[in-house]
C-alpha cells in the first residue's frame, strides 16, 4: 500500500460519498431537464415523475449491463483507465468531494456510480409518486 492512500476502510467510505454525491447530482440534473421538458408541455410533476422512472430504469439496464464481469474466455487485458468526464470533473467540485474527492483511479467505476444513481432516480420516482402523491 502507498504512504499516500488512504486505509481501506477510509477508501470505502470516501468512494461511498463519492457515488452518493455523483448520484444526488444526477438526479438533480435529470429532474431539471424533465422539468425544463414537461412543465412547457403541460404535464407539470407527474411528466417529471415518469421521466425519472423510465430514465431510471433505461440507466439501471445499461449501468447493470456494463457491470458484467469479463467472460474468462475473452483474452482481452481489462485495461481500467479511469478517464473523467466533464460531468465527473463538475461533481467533484461539489461540496464534501472538493476536500475528501478520490483520484480518478480510487473511484468506483462509471457504472457503478450509474447503478447507483439510478437506484436513487428510481427512488425519487417511487417518491414523488407515494409520499407527495403526484400521479395520473
Amino acid at each position: 500500500m502507498a504512504a499516500d492512500r488512504p486505509h481501506p476502510e477510509a477508501l470505502r467510505l470516501r468512494q461511498a460519498i463519492d457515488a452518493l454525491v455523483y448520484a444526488v447530482a444526477f438526479v438533480a440534473v435529470l429532474v431539471a431537464l424533465a422539468a425544463v421538458v414537461s412543465v412547457p408541455l403541460g404535464w407539470g410533476l407527474v411528466g417529471v415523475k415518469f421521466a425519472l422512472f423510465f430514465v431510471g430504469f433505461f440507466v439501471f439496464g445499461i449501468s447493470a449491463f456494463q457491470l458484467r464481469p469479463t467472460p474468462p474466455w475473452k483474452d482481452d487485458d481489462p485495461v481500467d483507465e479511469r478517464e473523467e468526464t466533464r460531468f465527473q470533473a463538475a461533481v467533484q467540485r461539489l461540496p464534501p468531494l472538493g476536500r475528501y474527492g478520490l483520484a480518478p483511479d480510487d473511484r468506483l467505476s462509471s457504472p457503478a456510480k450509474l447503478f447507483v444513481a439510478s437506484v436513487l432516480v428510481l427512488l425519487t420516482s417511487f417518491v414523488m409518486e407515494t409520499g407527495f402523491g403526484i400521479a395520473v
